[in-house]
This record gives structure tokens, sequence and C-alpha cells, in this order.
């Protein structure tokens, strides 16, 4: 029968005097002491942590999920105590207990281990890579090869947190424009279902022919009314049918490629792709990280798998000896001015300043053009609602006016 692991909390010194305390998970006290005099710990005291304080931790899956901020707070804290001539291990150590995340927190404590026992750093990553991403485990193997750990790591905390910054401005930005549309929605559905019906008997009694408008309202509202479930069903089986379809690699080619099409929303997803790769690929080529290499990394970060093809058949083609910029030329995906800038920066032998400076141009176009799209969209919305909610209304008082005049 299988013994469950309980958690204990310790205190202990080190071998220069130091106190320190931490949480261990193990079967039983003798093996947490075991363990902690194997690290070289002075044992000052060993308690099983209370069940209150164990349970609440609550691992939802949806709120204990690894963000950008979350991996950007963790190399900066990594970077500072690194820096600060801390070792690896009790680096590590110490953002095992400060860690928030759970997840974060675990897969970090796993990789303490690792390394106590000798791994390398980015190999016991490796073993986490469900937490983090491939970018961060090249960069930190390309750093231990360098012997730059704690600036590599500045340089993906900046990274992670240009990143979560560009992702919560668009979403901030679409957000006003998705709660109108659920506020229209809702609106348009409560004319019809609920104002709409207290009118029907007075209509009926007026004894005169009523607006066409009128007459489709009251049979759209009759049929809601009993057949309720349609609303939801019209509204989520488009939904889940264009998912479902996205799931297929061959869907999912024709619909990332109608998005790059799309007016205005296409341009965004080109421009945030840019942006993305040149980052990305600028950061990793500055590292010392081949080019095949970078190239192969970036291609997996891109979430539009249009431009994540183009990436890898530039990888291809690069791997037989032409330059960059030409085979991102062959789709026509990429902006001409970005190719030749990557042309400039591969004769200049500057590719990687060059990169970045393409990114900082294109970071800077993403907000512009978000800011462009949500003043189109908003007036837009509010226009259409003002008809939709407007023509339910006038369905609603023509046949009123008709009957004032009438009497």
């Amino acid at each position: 029968m299988a013994v469950i692991a309980q958690v204990f909390l310790y205190k202990a010194r080190d071998s220069q005097g130091s106190l320190t305390e931490g949480l261990i998970e193990a079967e039983n006290e003798e093996i947490v002491a075991r363990r902690l005099r194997d690290r070289g710990f002075y044992i000052t005291s060993i308690e099983k942590e209370e069940q209150e304080k164990k349970s609440s931790n609550i691992k939802l899956p949806f709120l204990n999920r690894v963000k950008l901020s979350d991996l950007a707070l963790f190399c900066r804290q990594f970077s500072t105590m690194i820096n600060s001539g801390l070792s690896l291990v009790k680096s590590l150590d110490i953002l095992t207990e400060q860690t928030e995340n759970s997840k974060l927190r675990e897969a970090v404590g796993n990789i303490k281990e690792k390394v106590e026992g000798g791994m390398a750093l980015s190999t016991a990553m490796k073993e986490e890579k469900k937490i983090f991403p491939k970018l961060l485990i090249s960069m930190i193997e390309a750093a231990e090869i360098g012997g730059l750990l704690d600036s590599t790591l500045e340089e993906m905390a900046d990274h992670f947190e240009s990143e979560n910054e560009l992702s919560q401005k668009i979403k901030s930005a679409m957000a006003y424009p998705l709660i109108i549309s659920v506020v229209a929605v809702g609106i348009v559905i409560f004319l019809i279902m609920g104002v709409l019906p207290t009118f029907v008997e007075m209509f009926e009694n007026m004894g005169q022919q009523l607006p066409l408008i009128t007459r489709a309202l009251l049979g759209l509202s009759k049929f809601l009314t009993i057949h309720w479930y349609v609303v939801p069903l019209v509204i989520f089986a488009p939904i889940i049918s264009i998912y479902l379809y996205y799931q297929r690699e061959s869907g999912r080619k024709k619909i990332d490629a109608f998005k790059l099409k799309v007016p205005v929303f296409g341009k965004l997803l080109t421009k945030i792709a840019v942006a993305r790769f040149t980052r990305t690929l600028g950061i990793l080529v500055n590292s010392g990280v081949s080019i095949l290499e970078g190239l192969d990394i970036v291609a997996n970060i891109i979430s539009n798998q249009v431009i994540a093809d183009s990436i890898r058949e530039a990888r291809k083609s690069i791997s037989e000896g032409e330059s960059i910029a030409i085979p991102l030329r062959k789709n026509g995906v990429f902006p001409m001015m970005v190719l030749q800038m990557i042309k400039v920066g591969e004769e200049t032998g500057k590719l990687d300043e060059m990169l970045l400076k393409i990114s900082d141009f294109y970071e800077k176009e993403v907000e512009h053009t978000v800011e462009a799209a949500v003043s189109l969209i908003e007036p837009l919305m509010i226009v259409v609602m003002g008809v939709v909610v407007g023509g339910i209304v006038a369905a609603m008082m023509l046949p009123m006016f008709d009957m004032v005049q009438g009497i």
C-alpha cells in the first residue's frame, strides 16, 4: 500500500549559521531530516504543516495556469538573486517558497531538486517544458555556455513583460466592443421576448391590418417564446462548429489564411506576428543561439499557422544556403520594409539589432492599429444597435399611431 506524502515545515541553519525555513514534501519526519542533513543543514525544528493551511491552496487549472506575468516575475527575481551572489540551488530554493502560482512553484521545486543532484539548469527545465516555454529554455542553455545567466534572465523578464503588456493592451481595447455586443444582444432578446408579447393582445383587438415589420416581429416573438432554446443554439452552434473545424490542420490553415485577409483585423494580426517574430529572433540571435534553432523556436510560438509555416519554409531554405529575407519574401506575408531591414542587418552583421528595431516599430504600430480599429468599431456598433433597437421600438409604436389616427 502506497504511503501518502505529507508536507513538513522545517527551520534550519546552513554552514554559515544563517537561519532558513521552508516546506518539504515527504512520507515522514525521518526522511525530511535526512534530506536536510544531506544538504548540510543543522536542523532546528520540523513540524507537520497544518491541514487547514494545506487545503487552503485550491488548485483550479484555470486559476493556477502560468501566465506571462508569472514568468516575468520568476525571471526578474531569479536574475536579482543570481546577480547578488546567491548560488543556483539557494536561489531556486527561495523561489520555491515565495512563488505564488502553484504550478510554477511545483515546477521550480522539481528543478531545484534536479539541479541539486547535479543536473544542468536548462536540462532540468526541459523536463518541465509544459511550464517553461522553449524560448526561455534555449536562452538559459545559451547563457550557461556564455556564463551570463543573470543578464539573460533579466532580458527574458523584459521580454515577457513586453509580451504581457502588448497582450493586455489588445484585450483591454477589445473589451469595450465585446461588452457593447453582449449588451446589444441582451436588449434585443429582452425587447422581442419580454416586452413585445405584452402588446400582442392589444394589437390583436385593434381589428386593423398591422404593419409588415410589426407582424414579422410578433411572429418572431411568438416563435422564440415557445422555442427559446433556438437562441443559444443559433449563437453557440456556429462557434462550436468553427472551433472543431479549426482543430483540423487543413481547417486551421484556411481559417488563419482568411483572418489575414480580413480588413483592419488582418493587418493587425500580421503586425502582431511580425513584432513577436522579430523580437524573439532578435533576442535569440543576440544571445548566441543559431539562426536555424531560433527560427524553429519562433515558428512554435506564432499562433497563426500560415505565418508559422512561412517561417518553417524559410528555415528550410536557410539551411540550404539562402539568406533570411529571400524565403520570407516568397509567400508575401511579411511587409517589404521588414524584409529590407532584415537584409541590411544580414549584410552589416547586425541582424539582432535590426530585428529588435523592427519589433519596437511594429509594437507601436500594433498599439496604433488597435486604437484605430476600436475608434471605428465603437461608433459602428452604436449605429447598428440604434438601428436594431429603433426598428423594434418602431414596430411597437406604429400600430399605436395608426390607432390614434383612426380615433
